[in-house]
C-alpha cells in the first residue's frame, strides 16, 4: 500500500530524519537509507543518506553549496516534503521477517525502486512566467528511502519511507523550483499498483502462491489469516483508540472516518523502542505455537515462463471496465487496472507499456489523455445525426393549436419554438425551478392535438415515476424502450433529463427513430446531473450540431408573489436568488446567501438528530414538505427511530 503525507513543519522535518534514519540502522545494521531520483542525482546525492544533506533540504539549500535552492524561503506553511510508504500486506511482511526469507526483503527494496521510477515521470513544475498558468512535467525528483521492519508495537511490518522533497529542476529554465505534485497524486494508484505487481511477479517466482483480496491487494496463501490478525496490534490498537474517541465525542459522529483514524495513530503512537532485531525476532517466535512454526517453511523457487498473451487480455479487460463509463481516460488508468488484472503474472512494467504504445485505436491528446477511436465515432454518429437533421422536418403542428396553453411569455416562446421546430432533434433547455415539466406537459397536450402520438421517456425508472405523477402518458425508461421498440412512423419521443444519457444509449434511441421515421425532444441541463455511462452525448449535440435550443431561464418554484407577507416574500426572493446562484456553478455564492438569510444550522453530532427529530414532527401535520438527507445509513436509521418512537408517543398522548 502507498500512503503520502505532507510535512509542513520545519522542525518537525528535521526531527524526523533522526528518528527514522536511527532506527533504520539499527534494525537494519546497513547503510544509513538510501538517495533515489534523477534530481537527487543531479545534486550529486548517492550512496548513503547524510544528517547534514537532508537537513539542507529541509531549509531548502543546495546540500553541497548551501545556496538557496528553490525561490519561496519563508518557514510559515512551507511544505518540506512528502513522505510516501510502500508496505506488503501482513502475511508479505511475516514471510520475510518471521520466516526470514531475505529474497522477500529484497524485492520490496527492487519493487519500491521500480513504483518510484514510475512515480518520477509524472514529477511537474508550475509555470507562471509571462502570465502563464500551467504545469510542466520536469520529470525528476530529489529522494530519500529508509526502510523499516516494525510497527510501534513491535510487529512484524515491512515498509519503506521515501522522503520527496519539495524541489524538481525545471530544463526548461535550467533552475530549481517547487514541485508541484498533482500528477502525481493522480498517478498514486498506478504507482501503488506497479509495487504491488513487481512484488507479487518476485513471490511468484520465489513459488509463494499469490491471490488477490477484496481491499485491492494480495495476500500469500502460505501464511495463515489467523497469523496476520496476531501480528496487526498496532491496527488493533488504533481501531480501539478510534473507537473510544468517537464515544468519547459524539460531535465527529459523521465525520471521515479515515481521516480519524490517521490522527489517532499519530498522536498515540510512541517512540519506537530501540530493540535488537534478533530480540524483536524471539518476541515473535514466542507468539507462535510448535505446530505454526513448522506450517511456516520457506516455499522453493519456481520456474516460470513469461506470457506475453496475458498482456493483451488484460489491456482489453482494463479498457472495457474504464470505457464503460468515460469517454477519456488518463493512459496511467489503463495500466493500473491491466496491472490488477495480471498481478502475479512475470510480465514487465515495459511489456505492459509496450503493449498501450501499439494500440492504433487509440487517440492522445497533448495531456496525456486516450480516447478510443470507437468512443470517438459514436459520438460524432450522435452529432451528424443532430446536424444532418436540421430543417429536414415540417413543424409539429400549425401555430393555432399553440392557443389556450396557459403559459407565460418566457415559456410561449419555448413552447412555439419546440412546436414549429423543423430539425430532427429538438433541444430544450432549462434549470431547476424554472418550470421545465410543465413546459413539457403543455409540448404534450399539443402534440396530441396535431395527432401525433407521443414517447416520454427517462434514463431512470424513479423519474419515470415521477413522470406518471407529473400527467404524462406513454411513459417508461429508455432502456424498456428500447427493448419493446414500440414506435411507428411520424410519431415522436420526448427525453426527460437528456443529459443523463450515455452516448451509447443516446445513438440507438436517435438510430431506432431514423429507422422509423420519427422525431426526438431532448430535454434536460447539461450544467446537472452527467451521464452515468460513457459519453455527454447531451452536451455534445448542443456544442458541436449547430442545432438551436429552446431555454427557460426565469425560476418559478421559488416566487415571492405567492407569498403571504412582506417578511415573506423577502424570504422567498434570497431562496431563488440562492437557487439560481447554484443553478449558474456558483456553489459558495449560493451557501453565502443561505447561510446570511438563517437557512444554514450546524449542529454537533450529540444533537443533530435531536433537531432533525423536533423540525420534523414540527411540520408534519403542516402544509410544508420536510426531506431529510444524509449521506451515514446509520445516522438515517438512528434518526428515524427517533422520530417514529417520538410520533408514536405524541399520538398516544393524546
Amino acid at each position: 500500500m502507498l500512503s503520502p503525507k505532507t510535512q509542513t513543519n520545519l522542525l518537525n522535518a528535521k526531527t524526523y530524519f533522526r528518528e527514522h534514519l536511527a532506527l533504520c540502522n539499527y534494525y537494519t545494521q546497513n547503510a544509513n537509507g538510501g538517495w533515489i531520483g534523477l534530481g537527487a542525482e543531479r545534486l550529486g546525492l548517492v550512496g548513503n543518506v547524510q544528517s547534514e544533506s537532508f537537513v539542507s533540504l529541509c531549509d531548502n539549500l543546495h546540500p553541497l553549496t548551501h545556496e538557496r535552492l528553490t525561490q519561496r524561503m519563508n518557514d510559515a506553511g512551507r511544505r518540506v516534503f512528502y513522505d510516501f510508504v510502500f508496505s506488503p500486506p501482513k502475511s508479505v511482511s511475516i514471510a520475510a521477517l518471521v520466516m526470514d526469507d531475505s529474497r522477500i526483503r529484497e524485492a520490496h527494496e527492487a519493487a519500491v525502486k521500480a513504483a518510484l521510477g514510475e512515480l518520477e515521470s509524472f514529477a511537474e513544475t508550475r509555470v507562471r512566467a509571462n502570465g502563464a498558468m500551467t504545469d510542466r512535467i520536469s520529470g525528476n525528483i530529489v529522494a530519500a528511502t529508509f526502510q523499516h521492519q516494525t510497527s510501534r508495537a513491535l510487529d512484524p511490518h515491512l515498509h519503506t519511507h521515501c522522503i520527496i522533497f519539495n524541489a524538481t529542476f525545471d530544463d526548461h529554465e535550467q533552475r530549481w523550483k517547487a514541485l508541484q505534485n498533482h500528477q502525481i497524486l493522480k498517478a498514486q494508484k498506478f504507482v501503488d499498483g506497479v509495487y504491488y505487481h513487481e512484488l507479487a511477479r518476485a513471490l511468484s517466482n520465489f513459488g509463494y502462491t499469490v491471490f488477490n483480496s477484496a481491499r485491492g491487494d494480495f495476500e500469500i496463501e502460505e501464511v495463515d489469516r489467523t497469523l496476520c490478525e496476531r501480528f496487526s496490534k498496532r491496527h488493533r490498537e488504533i481501531n480501539e483508540w478510534t473507537q473510544r474517541l468517537m464515544k468519547n465525542n459524539p460531535r465527529l459522529q459523521g465525520r471521515n472516518n479515515k481521516d480519524i483514524r490517521e490522527h489517532v495513530a499519530h498522536k498515540s503512537r510512541s517512540v519506537k523502542a530501540e530493540t535488537p532485531i534478533t530480540h524483536v525476532k524471539a518476541i515473535w517466535h514466542s507468539e507462535l505455537s510448535e505446530s505454526e512454526l513448522q506450517s511456516l517453511k520457506i516455499p522453493e523457487s519456481a520456474n516460470r515462463q513469461s506470457c506475453q498473451a496475458n498482456v493483451s487480455a488484460a489491456v482489453d479487460w482494463a479498457e472495457a471496465h474504464l470505457f464503460e463509463r468515460r469517454s477519456y481516460v488518463q493512459e496511467h488508468e489503463i495500466w493500473r487496472y491491466a496491472l490488477e488484472r495480471m498481478r502475479g503474472s512475470d510480465v514487465s512494467i515495459e511489456a505492459l507499456k509496450a503493449e498501450t504504445a501499439s494500440r492504433s485505436h487509440y487517440i492522445r491528446n497533448p495531456e496525456h489523455l486516450i480516447t478510443r477511436r470507437d468512443v470517438l465515432a459514436c459520438e460524432w454518429a450522435v452529432v451528424e445525426m443532430a446536424r444532418k437533421g436540421r430543417l429536414t422536418w415540417s413543424p409539429f403542428a400549425p401555430a393555432k393549436l399553440l392557443e389556450d396553453t396557459n403559459v407565460s411569455e418566457e415559456q410561449g416562446r419555448a413552447l412555439a419554438f419546440i412546436i414549429g421546430s423543423k430539425d430532427f432533434i429538438t433541444l430544450f433547455r432549462g434549470g431547476a425551478g424554472t418550470g421545465k415539466s410543465y413546459l413539457l406537459r403543455r409540448v404534450q397536450k399539443v402534440l396530441n392535438r396535431a395527432g401525433v402520438n407521443s414517447f416520454t421517456l427517462a434514463p431512470q425508472r424513479q423519474q419515470v415515476v415521477d413522470l406518471e405523477k407529473d400527467g404524462f402518458s406513454n411513459t417508461m425508461t429508455i432502456a424498456e424502450f428500447l427493448q419493446r421498440k414500440p414506435l411507428s412512423q411520424g410519431e415522436a419521443i420526448v427525453v426527460d433529463e437528456a443529459g443523463q444519457v450515455g452516448t451509447n444509449q443516446m445513438r440507438q434511441l436517435l438510430e431506432y427513430a431514423q429507422d422509423n421515421e420519427c422525431r426526438v425532444i431532448l430535454s434536460g441541463d447539461t450544467r446537472q446531473h452527467g451521464p452515468v455511462e460513457c459519453g455527454d452525448a447531451l452536451r455534445a449535440i448542443e456544442v458541436y450540431s449547430g442545432c438551436r435550443i429552446a431555454e427557460l431561464e426565469t425560476i418559478r418554484r421559488q416566487d415571492p408573489e405567492l407569498a403571504t407577507n412582506t417578511k415573506e416574500a423577502e424570504h422567498i426572493s434570497n431562496y431563488r436568488n440562492a437557487v439560481k446562484a447554484a443553478a449558474n456553478g456558483d456553489v459558495f455564492g449560493s451557501l453565502k446567501l443561505l447561510d446570511e438569510m438563517g437557512a444554514v444550522r450546524e449542529c454537533t453530532g450529540e444533537n443533530l438528530t435531536t433537531h432533525l427529530t423536533e423540525s420534523y414532527l414540527r411540520h408534519i401535520n403542516s402544509t410544508l414538505l420536510e426531506i431529510v438527507l444524509s449521506n451515514f445509513t446509520r445516522r438515517t436509521y438512528c434518526w428515524e427511530s427517533r422520530a417514529r418512537a417520538q410520533r408514536v408517543a405524541g399520538f398516544l398522548n393524546n
